[in-house]
């Protein structure tokens, strides 16, 4: 099996138990179990428990996704783009949910572990605050301020996909798509022309 085959399956299975079980709780040697490697196998591709951890955040990234999405797929039509964005931004968010939960579990015993997973947020809305910047130059929205919008509109997308981890659909009911195009269109209705 390729190196990078078995890096990845260590990062899976670790993901797995550390949002199972929290990242103090699981050892080494548990992972090397289930990933069906030894433990040196681990220390050499991560050196330690929480080099590990900080790999898969940074493997599972989304700010390449946006970047594409940024540089290829935009129309500058704004209901368009912004319905592009927020379902992407929510497949992403559900493909990375592990992490989010882990994120959440340890932050008080790995608080530069907030630091690490914060660095994808604010990237994105620099780039979407980028996005309503050009917009407006285009004159195609008015808003005063593009990093608080850019800010906006993905409070809403992490508050959907907050309440759904949380919540399941105890609290919103419908169906991603249906809740994204409501709120594009009513995003999109207070901020164009």
């Amino acid at each position: 099996m390729p190196k990078t085959d078995t890096a990845e399956r260590i990062l899976q299975t670790a993901l797995q138990l550390m949002q199972e079980k929290g990242f103090k709780a699981v050892s080494i040697k548990e992972i090397a179990q289930l990933a069906e490697v030894s433990e040196m196998t681990i220390f050499r591709h991560f050196a330690t428990k929480k080099k590990l951890l900080e790999t898969a955040i940074e493997h599972h990234s989304i700010i390449a996704s946006f970047q594409a999405i940024f540089a290829h797929q935009i129309e500058w039509k704004l209901e368009k783009d912004l319905y592009l964005i927020a379902i992407t931004y929510l497949e992403l968010m559900e493909a990375n949910r592990p992490i989010f939960l882990i994120a959440i579990q340890e932050r008080s015993i790995m608080p530069e572990l907030m630091d690490t997973v914060s660095k994808n947020p604010i990237q994105l809305k620099q780039q979407l605050a980028l996005y309503f910047q050009t917009m407006q130059q285009k004159q195609k929205i008015n808003i005063a301020n593009p990093e608080q919008q850019a800010a906006s509109f993905l409070t809403f997308l992490f508050g959907y996909f907050v309440s759904l981890t949380f919540l399941e659909n105890k609290f919103i009911k419908e169906p991603k798509e249906q809740f994204v195009l409501h709120c594009v269109q009513t995003y999109c209705h207070g901020i164009g022309e």
